[in-house]
């Protein structure tokens, strides 16, 4: 039997397998081993990589929010400047405009009782001075002259008294 075996492909390619399998186990084991490491490592390196990038990712996100959040502040703080400036410019505006009306309307009402009271001098002026040459026509045509003279001094001094 062992003469069977000895030539029995079978057993010969069973033993070298083992044999080869034994030999790469022990001459193979530590490249292999090494290859592993290397490529374990470079993983290893590969993964500390990225989780440094994602955390300077998150840093930079929380910085763009943060400068996003203050622009926002910022910009509603300048709208609302912006929107109290416009009401303050209006209302010295207003003002200014409601002060100038009313130093207009005063100056208008003092034109107009400037300008009444001319009006009333003129035509008490005119009503005396008619009345002069209608009493001065009358007395001329009807009184003597004696009495016309006195009559005139007279009304002269009357109308003298009104207009004053």
């Amino acid at each position: 039997m062992t003469e069977l075996l000895l030539h029995d492909p079978t057993l010969w390619v069973l033993l070298s397998f083992v044999i080869f399998t034994v030999l790469a186990i022990v001459f193979g084991r530590g490249i292999v081993l090494g290859l592993l490491d290397a490529k374990i490592a470079k993983i290893r390196e590969q993964i500390d990589s990225a989780e440094r990038l994602k955390t300077e990712a998150e840093a930079m996100l929380a910085k763009y929010q943060s400068a996003l959040s203050n622009a926002s502040s910022e910009a509603e703080a300048i709208i609302a400047k912006a929107k109290h400036q416009a009401d303050d410019y209006r209302a010295q505006a207003e003002a200014s405009f409601n002060e100038t009306m009313a130093r207009r309307e005063v100056m208008l009402k003092n034109r107009i009782e400037q300008m009444e009271r001319a009006a009333v001098d003129d035509i008490r002026r005119y009503a005396a001075e008619l009345a002069v040459s209608a009493t001065t026509e009358l007395i001329s045509q009807k009184l003597s002259s004696a009495d016309a003279s006195r009559l005139a001094d007279q009304s002269i001094g009357q109308i003298t008294e009104k207009l004053n």
